[in-house]
C-alpha cells in the first residue's frame, strides 16, 4: 500500500467506527456496480438495444470513486487536503461545466481529478488511494480492475480513420495500432485525418473487442497532423523540465504542469456542439491560441456554443 493510502486506511478504519464518515451512499453504488457484471453474458442483446454495458460499468466505477472521494473529504488527513484544495482551486479557475460556461467538460475534468492529479513521492492519485483501500472497503475484484484501467488511462491525440459496423476507428499519433471504439457522447467524426483529443479506455475484459471514448471529444481543427507531430517532437525530449516531458505518457497524463491541458483547452477554444468541442492552436505557441490573453475572464472571451 502506498504511503498516503496507508495513512488514509488507518484514519478510515477509525472513522468507520464513529459517526465521522457515512459510507451508505458508497455501499449503494457498490451494489449497483457489482450487479452490472452479472450482465456480461447478455452483452450482445444490450448492444443491439442501444445500451453499452461496457460504458455503464466504467461510469459506475467512476461514480463509486466520486462517492468515496466525497467521503474522504471528512477524514482529517493533510495529504487529502492537498488534493481537495488543488481541485477546488482548479474548479474555481476553470468552471468545468462545458460550453457555454467553459470549454472544460465535466467528463474531462472528473477524469483529471481522479486519475491524473498526483500528490506525494509515490505520485498517488485519488483513484490509486481508493484502489489501495479496496480490500478494506470490500470492493469486488472486477470493479477494482475497472478502476485500475481508468487509472492507467490518459488523454491522447488520435487520428480519425473511418467507421466500421457503427464503431469509430482511431489511431494515436506516433502509434500504429488501430483502435475500435464507441463514442457515447455521440460524435462520429467527419473525415479521415481529423484529429481528436480524448481519453480512450481499453476493453474492460476479454468479453469485449472495442474501447470506450469516455470524454466528450475535442476536435483539433488546426494545425494538421504534421503540426502536432512537430509539437510532440520538440516537447518530448527524454527528460522532464519546465518546457519538455520525458515521454508521451507523462506529457498526456500530467502535462508540463498540473493544469497544462486545462489551460490549453480553454485558450484554444473555437466552437462547440453538444457532442463535440473544437479547438485550434498548439500548447507551446501562444499566438496560435485565440484566447491566450486571460484564462480567468470566462464571460468576456468565451463565445456561446453553436446549437447542435
Amino acid at each position: 500500500m502506498r504511503k498516503i493510502a496507508a495513512k488514509v486506511a488507518k484514519r478510515l478504519l477509525k472513522a468507520r467506527n464513529s459517526t465521522v464518515i457515512d459510507l451508505a451512499d458508497y455501499r449503494q453504488q457498490r451494489q449497483e456496480a457489482d450487479a452490472l457484471f452479472s450482465e456480461i453474458n447478455t452483452t450482445q442483446q444490450n448492444v443491439e438495444a442501444g445500451y453499452d454495458l461496457q460504458h455503464a460499468v466504467y461510469i459506475h466505477a467512476q461514480n463509486l470513486l466520486s462517492v468515496l472521494v466525497d467521503c474522504l473529504q471528512d477524514i482529517p488527513e493533510p495529504a487529502l487536503s492537498r488534493f481537495f484544495n488543488a481541485i477546488a482551486e482548479a474548479d474555481d479557475d476553470y468552471h468545468p461545466e462545458g460550453p457555454p460556461m467553459s470549454p472544460l467538460t465535466k467528463s474531462y475534468f472528473n477524469c483529471w481529478l481522479l486519475f491524473d492529479l498526483t500528490i506525494g513521492l509515490d505520485k498517488e492519485t485519488l483513484a490509486t488511494i481508493a484502489i489501495d483501500l479496496s480490500r478494506q472497503l470490500g470492493l469486488d475484484r472486477q470493479m477494482v480492475e475497472a478502476m485500475e484501467k481508468m487509472q492507467q488511462s490518459r488523454m491522447g491525440i488520435y487520428e480519425f480513420m473511418s467507421q466500421r459496423n457503427g464503431r469509430i476507428l482511431l489511431k494515436e499519433l506516433t502509434q500504429e495500432q488501430i483502435i475500435e471504439c464507441v463514442c457515447p457522447a455521440g460524435y462520429q467524426g467527419t473525415h479521415q485525418g481529423e484529429l481528436w483529443f480524448a481519453r480512450v479506455l481499453p476493453p474492460i475484459s476479454d468479453d469485449f473487442d472495442y474501447s470506450v471514448i469516455i470524454t466528450t471529444p475535442y476536435v483539433l481543427v488546426n494545425p494538421d497532423k504534421n503540426g502536432w507531430l512537430a509539437y510532440l517532437a520538440r516537447t518530448i525530449t527524454g527528460k522532464k523540465s519546465k518546457t519538455t516531458a520525458a515521454n508521451l505518457e507523462q506529457l498526456m497524463k500530467q502535462g508540463l504542469s498540473p493544469c497544462y491541458w486545462h489551460e490549453y483547452i480553454f485558450e484554444a477554444y473555437l466552437d462547440a456542439r453538444n457532442e463535440v468541442i473544437f479547438l485550434t492552436g498548439l500548447p507551446d505557441i501562444q499566438s496560435s491560441r485565440p484566447h491566450a490573453t486571460d484564462i480567468k475572464k470566462f464571460a468576456a472571451i468565451l463565445p456561446e456554443a453553436t446549437p447542435s
